[in-house]
């Protein structure tokens, strides 16, 4: 077997493996409640049924009743119906008086794990209020907590630096500087291996705390009191186990590689070839999922987004590290520092590094603009959507520091050429890492964004019939 196909056919065989974990919907929307809360009750109901669009979560989903007084009146034994897991029931107690009771639910999604909550009323021998019915309903994604939204951005910076530093050393850095084990070569590797591996560690670290995250999202409970049953309850079995699991084996096999193997070789090949394997393993929990038809086209459009931005992110922190070193070899017309083709003194290295990368970060832009033009007319739908929403506008947002790159990264392009007769790279570090900043910047949007509804999930505010059909 050639060098890396054994590394790219686990990580084949990793990617089937986990895409199997994709089938389904996601967002566990509220379709229908039993008795509806649109007439009124001649008597007080045995129980409430609430059926939900996807399977929900036995562990983390529930449902409590409240009287006039905010004081419970179900029987504590709210459950998912064992025949049907779109179904959430609990018993209220016997011959309640009339008036106005408050059902209030919280449900887990199984297939994206995004924690759901709302509240509706029930008018039991009353009239039915609309106004008072009409500002009751609520219908509440709470998926975007802030320990959520900072796991999904760690993950999203720590991927880059592993994976991005990588490609960019295996596709750019490496080739330029020769096969010959010069001290600028010794001296480049060192540099690029600790970014690497940094970018690792932080990416076990941050694993960890996004199951802490997730658990404490799930139980609607604090960071640290998801230490314990809530964490043990989500990592133990269901759909979230079985990405959560897969992605920290695959992390720490590719960490393990680069740390003992270094940048050169099979191992190095094989650790950057489990690299979108791990990345998957967001997609498989986004709002490309959610997808009522076309789920698979949603998972793959994501995951082709989140592997053009952490090739661009992750190749602007390591060309950041490496430029004033470059600059130096540059300026002093080293013959070492030629290709493996052989010196060109005219053309000095760190021009010549500049061209290469734009190459590369132009592929990852054609990726980045072609999966989020689809993403933006799968989950915004409409021009008045994007201008009119919370979600639109974090999508109009993230384009416009796109664009911002973009800028930056024409002008780094250009300080590139201009080096030999500039002689400094002063400028293009500076740009490098102006571009790297504000390429962190649009990591953060995309996780806030992952966190926020989709026009396509916001419930219309027609009423409360269109969300609580009878």
């Amino acid at each position: 077997m050639s060098r890396g196909r054994l590394g790219l056919a686990l990580a084949g065989m990793l990617l089937l493996a986990l895409a199997s974990a994709s089938q389904g919907q996601a967002h566990a929307l509220l379709l229908r409640t039993t008795p509806p809360s649109t007439q009124s009750l001649d008597q007080s109901p045995a129980q409430v049924q609430l059926l939900f669009s996807e399977p929900i979560d036995a562990v983390f989903s529930n449902v409590h009743v409240f009287d006039p007084q905010n004081q419970p009146v179900d029987q504590g034994d709210s459950h998912v119906d064992p025949n049907d897991d779109h179904l959430l029931v609990a018993s209220l107690r016997p011959d309640l008086p009339n008036g106005v009771y408050r059902v209030v639910w919280r449900s887990l999604s199984t297939i994206d794990v995004h924690p759901d909550e709302g509240s509706y009323l029930l008018f039991v021998g009353v009239p039915v209020q609309p106004a008072v019915l009409a500002q009751a309903v609520q219908q509440n994604q709470n998926t975007n907590t802030p320990e959520t939204t900072l796991a999904r951005w760690w993950f999203y910076v720590a991927a880059s630096l592993l994976g991005g530093g990588l490609a960019t050393w295996k596709l750019v850095i490496s080739p330029l500087l020769g096969p010959q084990p010069t001290e600028l070569r010794r001296r480049a590797t060192r540099r690029t291996h600790r970014l690497v591996i940094a970018g690792g560690v932080l990416l076990l670290v941050g694993t960890l705390f996004a199951g802490v995250a997730q658990a404490a999202a799930a139980a609607d409970v604090p960071l640290a009191g998801a230490l314990g049953q809530p964490l043990v309850d989500l990592l133990g079995r269901g759909r979230y186990a079985a990405i959560w699991w897969p992605r920290f084996g695959i992390e720490i096999a590719a960490v393990v590689l680069v740390i003992f193997g270094g940048l050169e070789g099979m191992a190095s090949e094989s650790a950057l070839a489990m690299l979108p394997a791990v990345l998957l393993t967001t997609s498989l929990t986004s709002h490309g999922a959610a997808l009522r038809s076309g789920a698979g086209l949603g998972i793959v459009i994501d995951w082709l987004h989140v592997l053009g931005a952490a090739t661009w992110v992750g190749g602007l922190a390591t060309l950041a590290l490496l430029v004033p070193l470059l600059a130096r070899a540059s300026d002093s017309n080293d013959p070492s520092n030629g290709s493996s083709h052989g010196p060109a003194p005219d053309w000095p290295l760190l021009p010549r590094v500049v061209a290469r990368f734009s190459r590369l970060a132009l592929a990852a832009l054609v990726v980045l603009a072609l999966s989020g033009t689809v993403q933006a007319a799968l989950e915004v739908g409409s021009w008045a959507a994007l201008v009119g929403t919370t979600y639109g506008q974090l999508v109009l947002l993230k384009i416009a520091l796109l664009l911002a790159m973009l800028a930056l990264a024409a002008l780094n392009t250009w300080r590139g050429r201009a080096h030999q007769a500039a002689g400094t790279g002063r400028g293009l570090l500076r740009g490098a890492r102006a571009e790297l900043v504000v390429g962190v910047a649009v990591l953060a949007v995309a996780a806030i964004l992952t966190g926020t509804p989709p026009t396509r999930d916001v419930v219309p505010a027609a009423g409360p019939s269109s969300a609580l059909a009878p």
